[in-house]
């Protein structure tokens, strides 16, 4: 009985001890008494009100963001909260798992307590050398709002450790097992570094908030000393549906099927008794003389024209398994079973219409539609909820089209397109895990790295699928090699000379070496140019010294700008593929560091740089006109291109043969010989040379290298040349804002953009007259 009694007082101790505020010593705060840093209703930002919310109730219906990362882009809300001009700007966003076990075998091992995660951070990082409190915010979403509506941030902390990474010590409620959390850009007026005594409307706060959260079971979490993480730590993910809101309705579904229309919040109900339609009894006929019966061993029941009420999720998830499990499909990762249900229990028609669509196929019914009907309005579907970022979807509906009709090369390439899309997101998203959903349990955190590579690997299967069905589809011959220039599997480079090949024998491009997306056959075409040969190239030499000139004035002027001087607004050079209309080029980096000061790029004279360099700018509009018209034409850049020491290009091709690129030597440290160089097709590698000017077609595979050089060598600088692309002599639309469309018949019916931005091929269209 005794040892009943002990066990029982400090269970009930420990709980009690959950629920109070701590000082950061970890001693119980007193209202009145404890000098600390509290957490307040009023400290919480909306981005609807532009202010706090006023009531803690209001706390109760977030979670997280639904649609990540796509919603970053598509919301107005999430951008006025945490853009770079937003209430609360933040300077690096990432999202946040629940510690894992080898996460708390590297943090002290004291008592986290909820709803704190200002003391818990600070007194984690003063007993963990080199480790500091991240301050910043929780970014949560309303989800009593249609999605990207409306969100909240709640001031919040947590701990870098020393080689960068994030770690949340602050428990959470068991179903928010992701967090997105956002570093404040200024710290000086965080709450976290508000002291104050503890006042009873802070401590009255903070027990509602754990109430709100956690109800009346609160815990703490305890770092265990073999790195285990807590029980609420491992607790499974709740469903998505749990935490989805309303969804938009869509464009009306390619089935004619009906369906009972979708309610904004699913009533509660038990589902009707029935039977789904046995559609194994369509099947039990074989194509034969004798039309015998075919017994079938497993009948399959499927829950078609059902209301979204009588469907559970068990036979949600089984048709997906049935459909992703035909053995005629390339290897399919899964979709997010448990968004894909948020969205059928809370859509409208078109969700309704995706599932319907499946068990037909799946119970063998015939198409209803004509084939280019049936095609057409499934790519609509498709295109809408790519842009609302509902890629596993649309996937599905491509799925169901390539069964339906396997010899349409046009659903393998969309299929391989949207795989492509999300495998760039997750790539330049930034975060280091991500969620790879399965349809045999509940979806788990993976390296970034290994959720790339799995994508793209699927990607490219299905590219390769699209040409075996059609070897002449062009739009899968340039993404195909794309995606294994861009992800380097091994044999690689092997293979994409093949599928140049390939391409060659069957008229897509005229040399292996010679691949562009945009691709004018009556053009000259060879690797190199005599810059002698162009004016305009003679006229950059000529204008060497004044080029040159103004580049030294610029960087001496960033040399000797002051942090403190706000009124030296000199814009620094910026990392190639971070502007607007240039991230394809950020995946062209291998290693090392790529920068840019623009001139001439995005269709327009980039003033806030061309105001350094205004003899630089009237030599280019004076005597340079193909460079600066082909720029504001969109098909082409006027940029200082920097490369350190270290940097690698990968061999790729430039996105049209109806330019050519010249460089101008502005800081050239080391020569051919010394590991500084550009190679062009299969010709020998060449160097540059300060104030002159090299000439070559980049619609031809090139690379660029800029060795490292052994330690022992000085530090040689970076190599820094003014890149000009300009019309081809012989092209026939210069200065034409249609003359993609004009020069190339495929522009006009097929949107192919360099990777990693993809846009879904259309179904073929006739191709107007000229």
């Amino acid at each position: 009985f005794l040892w009943q009694f002990l066990v029982k007082f400090v269970l009930d101790f420990r709980s009690a001890m959950s629920r109070c505020l701590v000082a950061e010593d970890g001693s119980p705060a007193k209202v009145g008494e404890t000098s600390g840093f509290w957490l307040r209703l009023s400290d919480f930002v909306s981005s609807e009100t532009k202010d706090c919310p006023t009531e803690v109730s209001v706390l109760e219906q977030l979670g997280f963001p639904r649609n990540w990362p796509a919603v970053y882009s598509s919301s107005p809300a999430l951008k006025s909260l945490i853009g770079k001009k937003g209430l609360i700007p933040a300077k690096k966003v990432a999202v946040a798992g629940v510690p894992t076990a080898e996460d708390w075998s590297r943090v002290p091992k004291l008592e986290y307590l909820p709803a704190q995660s200002f003391q818990n951070a600070r007194r984690a990082a003063a007993k963990l050398p080199n480790s500091k409190v991240v301050e910043g915010w929780a970014i949560l979403e309303c989800f009593n709002r249609p999605a990207g509506d409306v969100f909240v941030a709640e001031p919040y902390c947590w701990l870098a450790l020393e080689d960068g990474r994030w770690i949340d010590v602050t428990p959470r409620p068991e179903k928010l097992t992701e967090l997105l959390l956002a570093e404040a850009s200024n710290t000086d007026s965080h709450p976290s570094r508000r002291q104050s005594r503890l006042s009873q409307a802070e401590a009255d706060f903070h027990k509602a908030l754990l109430d709100l959260r956690f109800g009346a079971a609160t815990g703490s979490v305890t770092a265990a000393p073999s790195g285990g993480a807590s029980k609420a730590a491992a607790a499974p993910k709740k469903d998505a549906s749990e935490r989805a809101a309303t969804a938009t309705t869509l464009i009306a579904p390619a089935s004619t099927t009906a369906a009972a229309p979708a309610q904004v919040k699913a009533p509660v109900v038990q589902p009707a008794a029935r039977k789904g339609l046995d559609y194994s009894k369509f099947d039990l006929i074989e194509d034969s003389d004798d039309e015998r019966l075919v017994v079938k061993q497993e009948p399959i029941t499927l829950p078609m024209g059902l209301p979204r009420d009588a469907v559970s999720r068990e036979e949600y998830d089984k048709v997906w398994k049935l459909l992703l499990g035909t053995k005629d499909l390339p290897f399919t990762p899964p979709p997010d079973l448990d968004q894909m249900w948020g969205y059928y229990k809370y859509g409208a028609m078109d969700e309704q219409a995706l599932l319907d669509q499946a068990c037909e196929y799946l119970g063998k019914f015939p198409c209803r539609l004509e084939p280019s009907d049936y095609k057409a309005k499934t790519y609509t579907l498709m295109k809408k909820l790519e842009t609302e970022g509902r890629e596993d979807e649309a996937r599905m509906w491509s799925v169901i089209c390539i069964l339906r009709f396997p010899k349409d090369s046009d659903a393998y390439y969309n299929q391989g397109v949207l795989l492509s899309k999300m495998s760039d997101a997750a790539k330049f998203g930034g975060a280091p895990m991500s969620r790879l959903p399965s349809l045999e349990g509940k979806a788990k955190m993976v390296p970034t790295e290994q959720y790339c590579s799995l994508f793209s690997r699927a990607s490219a299967s299905y590219y390769r699928r699209c040409l075996k069905v059609d070897p002449k589809q062009r739009p899968a011959y340039i993404n195909l090699i794309g995606c294994l220039e861009r992800n380097e599997p091994t044999g690689w480079y092997e293979e994409v000379h093949d599928i140049a090949v390939n391409a060659v024998k069957n008229g897509i491009w005229y040399n292996r070496w010679q691949r562009p997306p945009h691709f004018v056959p009556q053009l000259e075409a060879k690797p190199w140019h005599n810059p002698q040969d162009f004016e305009l190239c003679r006229r950059l030499e000529e204008y060497a010294d004044v080029i040159r000139g103004e580049y030294e004035a610029y960087m001496t002027k960033l040399a000797n700008r002051k942090d403190w001087d706000d009124s030296d607004t000199t814009p620094g050079p910026g990392d190639v593929g971070g502007r607007a209309g240039a991230l394809h080029d950020g995946g062209l980096k291998k290693s090392g560091r790529w920068r840019e000061v623009p001139l001439f790029a995005n269709m327009q004279l980039q003033k806030e740089y061309a105001t350094y360099f205004p003899e630089t700018v009237r030599v280019l509009q004076t005597y340079c006109r193909d460079a600066t018209g082909l720029a504001l034409c969109g098909g082409g850049d006027v940029i200082f291109s920097s490369l350190a020491p270290g940097t690698r290009l990968r061999p790729h091709c430039g996105p049209s043969n109806s330019r050519l690129t010249c460089h101008l030597g502005i800081r050239i440290p080391r020569t051919k010989e010394q590991g500084c160089f550009v190679r062009v097709a299969a010709e020998e590698p060449r160097g540059w040379e300060e104030g002159k000017t090299i000439l070559f077609d980049d619609s031809f595979e090139h690379e660029v290298q800029f060795h490292e050089g052994s330690p022992q060598d000085p530090y040689p600088g970076e190599r820094v040349v003014l890149l000009v692309n300009f019309w081809h002599k012989d092209f026939e639309f210069k200065n034409d804002p249609e003359w993609r469309n004009k020069s190339d018949e495929m522009m006009r019916t097929v949107d192919v953009e360099t990777l990693p931005k993809t846009a879904v091929v259309k179904a073929a269209e006739p191709v107007p007259a000229a």
